[in-house]
């Protein structure tokens, strides 16, 4: 017997003998039933006298006892009557249940007949009701052009501007307009190089021009002459009157386009060639439907530069750090390769991978700092605001107070006193730091590698970076870049510069002949997993399938990472607030305790 059966036992003789206690007035019950069912089915059988014999008598049975069935034989002609009669019973109703079934196909070729009715009167009435709704707009929109030709506003809008239009109206401004246009007009006919011949560098070109709506529109647009905007706006529609030539820019544009805008556009623009419209017609809808100057200014930028010949590739290499630089040569390979669209579409899951992934990252991130940031606050606020008030109170009643509570009592007077410089200090460090971490190198190396280093961020960070360099070299291999130029994309697009010295390296050893693997053998930043799906892929000639396989791998792994730190970040933050917070509180309530048990005794 063991344990558990000894600890059991008392409980099974409590349910055993509950059972017993239980049963009993059922078999009580019983007992009685059966008692007097057994006096009840007894027969009073008359006593024997002393030699005395029984006598049995057998019971004799009459014929008489049981009538006797008469045998009626059925007549042949009878059963001949019933059956014809029933004959003709069943022929009536089959009639009968044939001229139902007639009249229900006749009821229901009737309701198809009025269905069908009723469906062209539908489709009449719909037709007319199409045609007087054309009409209609038709009648406005002859009426919004008359207005319009008549020059009456049509919304409020247009009244207000219609009523400032006049307030501001020159009667020569017209007159001037059509002035600058001919003299515009006359010197591109003629040969005046100065003004008319292509530059070596790109200008800012200001226009003043009437857009196709009749409106006078000030804009400028970067181009080689002043030839080249007066032809492109003529072909747009526009009334052109005046071009200057304004500072030179021979970098066009700078303004970086942000990935969420990136994605919006690019899945715009393969939307777009989907449905059959051509490239330069495509990018000038991206241009009429932006709000923002910057990003309007790099797609008019762009529709220039295609109606002047250049291809979307060139065109965005035109814009410098406005595109990245894989987008620019995996559409530079499209356009080799006539896949534009597919490789649009691979773009667009490229980066909306990598930047929820980025996000994750900031995420998990982001809790703790705000965490920490609001602690710092309410710790600094304690011991500027707090602190000071309980110290007057114990120096007042002059209270022998603990080593803890002198030491807060000690920083939160050093804190009152050199708070500003404080602040200002760190201040400083932080623009130091940034401004030495984006200028040097070197110091950015080893930050990062200190950063890799760490516990569970070194993870996260590792993580990150080999799902961005397996998924981009997949998809660079898998569209056939060489490898030469896929390791010069991979340099430029990562800003670790652990992981750039690995790209550099690998781009030596493939000039030397060498395998992409060999410079990433033994290396700590890159897993050994990877390694060895590199290596494999370098044997079998699938780099790219072992590198999205990777890129999946670490991506998981990445997620997990980030979810479990997450749930980690949370009681780790709420543990060291409530040890700093109430270290304090403690090292200021304890001297009261003192002086109270002083003053009892």
């Amino acid at each position: 017997m063991n344990i558990i059966d000894i600890i059991l036992l008392p409980f099974v003789f409590m349910y055993r003998g509950l059972v017993t206690i239980f049963l009993i007035p059922y078999y009580i019950i019983i007992g009685i039933i059966k008692l007097f069912s057994k006096n009840s089915k007894k027969t009073s059988i008359p006593e024997m006298k002393k030699g005395e014999k029984v006598k049995v008598i057998k019971a004799k049975k009459s014929a008489y006892d049981e009538p006797v069935k008469e045998v009626i034989t059925p007549n042949p002609n009878e059963k001949n009557i019933k059956s014809k009669k029933r004959q003709k019973e069943f022929e009536k109703m089959v009639a009968k249940a044939r001229k139902e079934e007639i009249r229900k196909i006749e009821e229901q070729e009737k309701i198809r007949l009025e269905n069908e009715k009723r469906a062209k009167e539908k489709i009449a009435i719909e037709s007319i009701r199409q045609k007087r709704e054309d009409a209609i707009e038709a009648a406005k929109a002859r009426r919004e052009e008359l207005l319009k030709s008549k020059g009456e506003p049509v919304s409020l809008s247009d009244k207000i501007n219609s009523f400032f239009k006049k307030l501001t109206y020159n009667k020569n401004e017209e007159l001037e307009l059509e002035a600058k246009k001919k003299v515009l007009q006359e010197q591109f006919k003629t040969d005046n190089k100065k003004s008319a011949g292509r530059l070596t560098n790109a200008l800012t070109f200001k226009y003043l021009a009437r857009n196709p709506k009749g409106e006078l529109e000030k804009g400028t647009i970067e181009a080689l002459s002043r030839v080249d905007v007066h032809s492109f706006l003529l072909a747009e529609g526009y009334d052109v009157y005046d071009i200057t030539a304004a500072k030179p820019s021979p970098n066009i544009i700078t303004f970086k386009l942000k990935k969420t805008r990136l994605i919006f556009y690019l899945s715009q623009l393969s939307a777009y060639l989907k449905a059959g419209m051509a490239l330069a017609e495509a990018v000038k809808i991206l241009d009429d439907q932006t709000k923002n100057i910057n990003e309007k200014k790099i797609w008019r930028a762009i529709y220039y530069d295609l109606s002047m010949g250049d291809v979307l590739s060139v065109a965005m290499e035109k814009r410098k750090d406005t595109f990245p630089k894989l987008l620019i040569n995996m559409i530079k390979m499209a356009e080799m390769t006539g896949n534009l669209i597919e490789t649009l579409d691979d773009m667009v899951d490229y980066y909306t991978e990598t930047e929820s992934t980025k996000r994750q990252v900031q995420t998990a991130l982001t809790y703790p700092a705000v965490i920490l940031i609001f602690a710092t606050a309410v710790v600094i606020y304690i011991l500027l605001v707090t602190i000071p008030s309980f110290a007057e109170i114990y120096k007042d009643m002059g209270a022998d107070l603990p080593k803890i509570t002198t030491m807060i009592i000690n920083l939160s007077n050093f804190l009152k006193e050199y708070i500003l410089y404080i602040s200002i200090g760190i201040v400083l460090f932080c623009l130091v730091f940034i401004y030495m971490y984006r200028s040097i190198k070197s110091f950015r190396k080893h930050i990062q590698e200190f950063t890799m280093h760490l516990p569970v961020v070194g993870k996260v960070i590792i993580y990150s970076e080999v799902t961005i360099f397996s998924k981009t070299f997949a998809n660079l291999i898998n569209h056939n870049i060489f490898i030469t130029d896929s390791m010069d994309v991979l340099g430029r697009i990562t800003s670790n510069e652990v992981y750039k010295k690995l790209i550099n390296d690998t781009a030596r050893n493939l000039n030397k002949g060498e395998l992409i693997s060999k410079a990433f053998k033994n290396q700590w930043a890159f897993p050994v997993i990877a390694y060895q799906m590199l290596l494999t892929g370098e044997k079998t000639g699938r780099i790219g399938t072992m590198m999205e396989k990777v890129a999946e791998y670490y991506q998981e792994q990445h997620r997990n990472l980030v979810n479990q730190m997450k749930s980690l970040i949370e009681p780790i933050v709420i543990i060291f607030l409530a040890v700093v917070v109430g270290g304090i509180l403690i090292a200021v309530i304890v001297p009261m305790y003192g002086m109270y048990t002083g003053l009892q005794s």
